[in-house]
């Protein structure tokens, strides 16, 4: 199974079309973790057409607005609750914005993987049996700055993480 991992996307249209020119029709399931920012851009999640779990972040303002553009395929982690987690083709994994929350998440080692976003700078380390990932970010802004752009690909059958650079 292919997941896709999106995150920090803050409105970049440009460059969520060029992910969904590279990767619709070529997933099973797409995880987004959060600053969206814009509801409209659920219009844009929505043609992947796939199973789609989804956290906030701390630019989402519209959480309505959001669940009710990104279509039937998308479940989303409420605001009560800090971190979402799915099991996919019998692995665990949880997800959340925040990098602090992904590594004690990380740490109780009841995750194959743990998903998060927030810092724009992608990142894929190992904390015990669990796999670390933030895909960086989507919009191509880091600290301010023009900056590297990216998601990642998470491949179960091989517990594989493609990080890709969006040009």
């Amino acid at each position: 199974m292919k997941i896709l991992i999106l995150s920090d996307i803050h409105d970049n249209i440009w460059n969520l079309q060029k992910v969904i020119d590279e990767q619709k029709g070529r997933i099973d399931a797409l995880i987004t973790l959060g600053d969206y920012c814009a509801p409209f851009i659920g219009r844009y999640l929505k043609e992947f057409d796939v199973p789609s779990y989804a956290c906030l972040g701390n630019n989402d303002e519209d959480q309505i607005g959001l669940a009710k553009l990104s279509g039937e395929n998308f479940a989303w982690t409420f605001l009560a609750r800090e971190y979402g987690e799915v099991e996919l083709d019998g692995k665990k994994i949880a997800f959340c914005h925040y990098p602090r929350l992904a590594e004690l998440l990380a740490e109780t080692n009841e995750y194959d993987f743990v998903l998060h976003g927030h810092t724009h700078r992608a990142r894929e380390e190992k904390r015990g049996e669990t796999l670390l990932v933030n895909p960086g970010a989507v919009c191509g802004i880091v600290s301010g700055k023009p900056g590297p752009a990216s998601y990642a690909v998470l491949d179960t059958s091989d517990n594989n993480v493609q990080i890709i650079k969006i040009s």
